[in-house]
This record gives structure tokens, sequence and C-alpha cells, in this order.
């Protein structure tokens, strides 16, 4: 886990899911937003998209952040990459579908982020006392109580995309 140099920030990288095959790209996606959605974050998106002679290549970058009090926030970020891309038909069910081939990357972040919108930075005073309270009376409690219901949470929706790409590994202890 990271701490930032102000210290206010607490996250690191969760993991990385990796596949190469068929897949439902628009399932995949669709999965990733409702479950933010649910959840209650708010999402925003950047995408890129590029053809090369093997196939497409795309890059989806969500990042999703939601207010948990006035002092701290969730932010998780997603980002899918995609090379090789391709439309394949497949049997699913008995009924041809169009679903896509190719390689598929996805690394999901987090970060509990500690006074989001700078209370504590209009004095001097202010900055010790939050720092006081940050790196003594409440440093566990960041690290071991918000940042493990984030990453609960981060799991929660890794284990989402595993299932929705039906992987051996699709099951999580969170």
């Amino acid at each position: 886990m990271v701490v930032s140099k102000r210290g206010d920030k607490v996250g690191d990288v969760l993991g990385e899911i990796r596949y190469s095959g068929e897949f439902d790209y628009e399932k995949v996606y669709l999965i990733i937003h409702n479950w933010f959605k649910k959840m209650q974050y708010e999402v925003v998106e950047t995408y890129k998209h590029k053809m090369t002679g093997t196939g497409t290549e795309v890059e989806l970058g969500i990042k999703a952040n939601r207010k948990t009090s006035e002092f701290m926030r969730y932010d998780l970020e997603v980002e899918l990459k995609t090379w090789n891309l391709v439309e394949v038909e497949a049997v699913i069910g008995g009924k041809k579908q169009k679903i896509n081939k190719g390689r598929l990357l996805i690394t999901i972040s987090f970060n509990v982020v500690l006074d989001y919108s700078s209370k504590f930075d209009k004095s001097e005073w202010n900055r010790r006392l939050f720092n006081l309270i940050r790196f003594t009376l409440w440093r566990k409690k960041i690290i071991i109580l918000w940042t493990g219901n984030l990453v609960a949470e981060a799991y929660g929706l890794h284990t989402q995309i595993k299932k929705a790409l039906n992987m051996e590994t699709a099951y999580s202890a969170w």
C-alpha cells in the first residue's frame, strides 16, 4: 500500500486481469458500468480507438469516485486495453451471436483520499492538527478499516469481471 508524501492518499494497484480468446466486450463494459452505478460512484470515462492490420486496439479508462463523508472519498480506476480485437460469430445457447476475439488487459487501482475538499489547508494550525490526527490517532483506522472496505469493494468488481469472462478463477475471498 502506498501513502502519498502529504499523507492525504492511501492506495495501490489492486490487480490485473489478463485474458486472451473469445469474450463479449460490451458485456464486460456493462458489468463494470452497472457495478459503479449500483455502488453510487460518479464516473468519468476516456476512450481511444485505433485500427491496425491485426485488429482493433481499444483503451478505455474509467475513473470513479464516491464521497463517503465530508472528510474522505473513495477513488477507483479501471483501465481496459484490448489488442487484436476482431468480431467473430459464435453459437451461444443454440443461437449465433457476434462476440469479440482478442487480448484483454484490465487493471484496477484504488485510493482513499483524505480531506479531498482541502478544509484543513486553510491555515498552518489546521494543517498541523490534521497531520496529528491522520498520522497518530487515525493511522490504523485509515489503513485497516477504510482502505480495507475499499479493497473489499474493488475485489467485488474484480470477481464480477472474471465471472463475465468465464474464467476458472472467478471467485474471491472477499
